[in-house]
C-alpha cells in the first residue's frame, strides 16, 4: 500500500497535541504501508536537518514545504468582510497546491490521508486513490464555543460569523472525502447526523505507553502540574480559571501547595502568575516526563476546546492522578472516579484536587486504573490494527493491497 499523508505542520518535535496525533498516525501508517509525508515546515528554531533525518526513519519520502501563509490581526479583521473563512487564509497557498498537483501527477497512491479540514481547501485529484480526512476537532464547534465565552460584543459577533463560515466549509469538505476519521465517538456521531456524509470512523488519539513508562509512586510534595501549549486560547482560559477561581480554594486547605505551568511560549498574562512564590511557569521544556515525575496531581481545567486531550492520556499512562473538567476529558470514555476525577465548578474542582493531594489510597487507585485503561485503548501499536482494518475495508475490491515489510515503523 502506498500512502500520501498531508499535514498543516511538521509532526516532530512533539510539542503540542496536534503534532502528537499526526506523528503517531504517521507511525501507524508506516507500520503497514509506504508513506510519503507532505507538510508545511514548522519550528524555525529547531535543527531542520535533524527533523528531516528523524522523519525519514519512519517515512519512505519526506517533503517539508516552506512558505505557509502568514497572517496578521489586520488580515483577521478584513476576513470578517469576506465570504471565505479565515481558515482558508491561514492555510491555503498556490505554491503548496502546485506541489500537490505535481506529486499526484508523478506518483500513484492507494490512499491519500489529509490531516485536518483546513488542508481540505486543497485539491487532491487522483482517480483511484482513497481520499481520507483525519479530523482532530470539529473546527466550527470550537469557534462557536469560543464565541460564547467572549465578553466583548463585537469580538463575539466576529467569532460567531467565522464559526458560520467554518461550518459551511467544513461540512462541504467532509462530504468530498471517501472516509473520515474522528478522535472520539462524540465527533463521529455529530458528523453522522448530516446527510450525504461518507463513512465516519473513530480513530482515537494514541501515545507511546513505553515512552510514558508507569510511575505509580507519587511524590508527597503537594505539587499541582498543568501541561499544555500555553499559547492556545482554550489553555489560556483554563489556566486563568484555575489560578483565579480554583487555586485560592485549594490553598485554604493545603497552604504549601505548589503549581507548575508547563508549556512553550507562555503569554505575558501567564508569565505574571510565575511571580507568585509557589508558582512556576516553565516555558518550553524538552521532556515533559521530568515534570510528570514531580507532580502529585495533573490538572486539566479547560472550559472550551474540542477533540481529545493527549496530555490526559500521557499523564494517566505515566501514573499521575488527574483532575479535569467534563470538557477537558471529552471524548476519552474515561469513567469519573475510576480513571480520573471530574468537576465543573471551582468548588468541586478544588475539593477533588485536595482529595487527590492528601489521600495516598486514592492516588494509587487512580494511578493504576488510569494506566491500565490507556494501555488497552490508546497505545499506538494497538490502534494501528484498527487503522489498517478501516482502510482495507474502504479500499474494498479496488485492488489487492500488498504488505510492505519495513523496519521504518
Amino acid at each position: 500500500m502506498k500512502t500520501l499523508l498531508v499535514a498543516p505542520f511538521t509532526p516532530f518535535p512533539l510539542v503540542f497535541g496536534g503534532a502528537i496525533r499526526v506523528h503517531y498516525l504517521m507511525k501507524m501508517l508506516a507500520s503497514f504501508s509506504e508513506v510519503t509525508l507532505l507538510a508545511y515546515r514548522s519550528w524555525a528554531d529547531v535543527d531542520a536537518e535533524a527533523v528531516q533525518d528523524y522523519l525519514e526513519t519512519i517515512c519512505h519520502r519526506v517533503m517539508l514545504v516552506d512558505g505557509k501563509p502568514t497572517v496578521t490581526n489586520v488580515d483577521r479583521v478584513r476576513s470578517v468582510f469576506r465570504m471565505r473563512s479565515f481558515q482558508y487564509d491561514v492555510h491555503y497557498s498556490q505554491h503548496f497546491q502546485l506541489i500537490i498537483d505535481d506529486l499526484l501527477a508523478a506518483e500513484q497512491f492507494d490512499v491519500i490521508v489529509v490531516e485536518m479540514t483546513q488542508m481540505g481547501y486543497f485539491r487532491y485529484h487522483q482517480p483511484g486513490a482513497l481520499r481520507v480526512l483525519d479530523m482532530q476537532n470539529i473546527e466550527y464547534e470550537l469557534l462557536f464555543r469560543r464565541a460564547e465565552m467572549v465578553a466583548h460584543p463585537l469580538k463575539r459577533a466576529a467569532f460567531w460569523l467565522e464559526a458560520q463560515k467554518c461550518y459551511r466549509d467544513e461540512i462541504a469538505i467532509c462530504r468530498s472525502y471517501d472516509l473520515i476519521f474522528t478522535p472520539s465517538d462524540r465527533e463521529r456521531l455529530i458528523l453522522q447526523r448530516f446527510k450525504q456524509m461518507p463513512p465516519v470512523e473513530t480513530l482515537p488519539n494514541t501515545i507511546d505507553v513505553d515512552y510514558f513508562a508507569f510511575h505509580p509512586q507519587r511524590p508527597m510534595t503537594n505539587q499541582i502540574t498543568f501541561i499544555g501549549a500555553t499559547q492556545v486560547d482554550a489553555n489560556r482560559d483554563g489556566l486563568r480559571y484555575f489560578m483565579t477561581q480554583i487555586l485560592p480554594l485549594i490553598e485554604q486547605h493545603v497552604p504549601d501547595v505548589r503549581v507548575s505551568i508547563v508549556g512553550g511560549d507562555p503569554p505575558p498574562e501567564l508569565l505574571a502568575f510565575g511571580q507568585r512564590p509557589n508558582v512556576e511557569v516553565t516555558g518550553f521544556v524538552p521532556d515533559v516526563r521530568t515534570y510528570m515525575a514531580q507532580a502529585t496531581v495533573l490538572v486539566v481545567p479547560l472550559r472550551s476546546g474540542g477533540g481529545t486531550r493527549l496530555k490526559i492520556l500521557e499523564g494517566l499512562a505515566f501514573g499521575v492522578p488527574t483532575i479535569s473538567t467534563s470538557v477537558g476529558a471529552e471524548g476519552l470514555n474515561l469513567v469519573p472516579g475510576e480513571h480520573l476525577l471530574i468537576a465543573d465548578t471551582p468548588e468541586a474542582f478544588a475539593t477533588h484536587v485536595v482529595q487527590a493531594l492528601t489521600d495516598p489510597a486514592l492516588q494509587k487507585h487512580l494511578s493504576v486504573a488510569g494506566r491500565s485503561f490507556v494501555e488497552e485503548h490508546y497505545s499506538w501499536r494497538n490502534v494501528a490494527f484498527q487503522l489498517r482494518t478501516h482502510l482495507e475495508r474502504a479500499l474494498g475490491s479496488r485492488a489487492t493491497v500488498p504488505d510492505v515489510h519495513s523496519t521504518r515503523a
